[in-house]
């Protein structure tokens, strides 16, 4: 299973009343992260805009070690990908599922931004941007994680 991460309004509330760097980003995370513990066959791939702005290890500094070991890359820039006027997300996810051979694979997105899906919004769990990730899209995410248990 592979997990497709956004962060904001996933990892950390989007909008009003969060600015970067303000102490709040990544207040989701140990969250997300004691979910993951409990299905170490999922991996990890950086979704979220942020790929275009920061390094590599720069995405990756958050999490735990155990976790971030478990992340295997990030999507493709915008503009590459199927194209589709507005689910740009979805096509950059497909996009990178075909550059590594995983096209067979299960996935899901977790991602605030449900406009940026079309086919697969049943691979998708939404978080409420001024929610993050919360205990609905906990049990969602592992209803996921479940169906492709060992």
């Amino acid at each position: 299973m592979i997990l497709f991460l956004d962060f904001d309004g996933v990892l950390h509330l989007e909008g009003e009343g969060h600015l970067p760097s303000d102490g709040a980003d990544f207040c989701f995370l140990p969250g997300l992260e004691a979910l993951l513990r409990e299905f170490p066959q999922v991996r990890i791939v950086i979704s979220s805009s942020w790929r275009e702005r920061l390094a590599f290890e720069a995405l990756i500094a958050p999490f735990a070690e155990d976790i971030r070991t478990r992340i295997l890359g990030v999507t493709p820039s915008r503009g590459s990908g199927a194209p589709h006027s507005f689910a740009h997300r979805e096509g950059e996810i497909l996009a990178w599922l075909q550059a590594h051979g995983a096209a067979n694979e299960p996935w899901v997105a977790l991602d605030d931004a449900e406009w940026q899906f079309d086919r697969h919004k049943d691979r998708l769990v939404v978080c409420g941007s001024f929610v993050g990730f919360d205990t609905e899209a906990d049990a969602a995410l592992r209803a996921h994680f479940e169906r492709t248990r060992p």
